[in-house]
């Protein structure tokens, strides 16, 4: 029973450092981030399809929320370091990404639907523009 118990002990404690080692590691946050990213846009899409612009306009929130790691120091972690434009590159992206995803929530509450996906379809551009830049596709 005692090895049981100290096993269990154990294990809780190695995944508890495995997770703290994990939240620390700027790349795998920002890892997280893009996949939410990703989320966040096929929210915005389906929403839009379904003309549901409540879910378009929690994937823009959902979206919003995530800028802040391209706009910080740590996206330096996983860009190339061989191309010195990249990380200025990658705040300008965040920028525009958070102009049109701004300008979307405007247009959805004004009701102007067309709009709003256009906004859309420039923030995937942006999407589509960074990662054929920085990840050289």
């Amino acid at each position: 029973m005692k090895k049981i118990v100290t096993a269990l002990a154990l294990a809780s404690l190695l995944s508890g450092f495995a997770n703290a080692a994990e939240k620390k590691d700027p790349r795998l946050e920002l890892m997280k981030d893009m996949r939410t990213m990703l989320d966040a846009m096929e929210q915005i899409q389906r929403g839009g399809l379904y003309s549901s612009t409540e879910d378009m306009k929690s994937g823009v929130k959902k979206l919003q929320g995530t800028l802040k790691s391209l706009e910080g120091d740590e996206v330096k972690s996983i860009l190339p370091k061989d191309q010195v434009y990249a990380y200025k590159f990658a705040q300008k992206t965040a920028g525009m990404l958070r102009l049109y995803s701004d300008d979307m929530i405007t247009s959805i509450e004004a009701g102007r639907m067309d709009d709003a996906l256009e906004d859309y379809t420039q923030l995937l551009k942006q999407c589509t523009s960074c990662h054929i830049r920085i990840r050289n596709w």
